[in-house]
């Protein structure tokens, strides 16, 4: 079952020198993952669109 995960990096938040460690770090540890869509907003809502829009 596919699931997902939303993380929303605002400038005045992920902008800290100590924070934008522990996001290499997620991202490393998701990319040893196969099956794994990485991609923005506008790529969820086109997938959306393009595979339920009859829903």
């Amino acid at each position: 079952h596919p699931k997902m995960m939303s993380v929303g990096l605002h400038c005045r938040l992920i902008g800290r020198p100590g924070r934008i460690q522990s996001l290499k770090k997620f991202l490393d540890y998701v990319l040893k993952h196969q099956e794994v869509w990485i991609c923005k907003r506008i790529d969820i809502a086109k997938h959306w669109i393009k595979n339920y829009s009859d829903i």
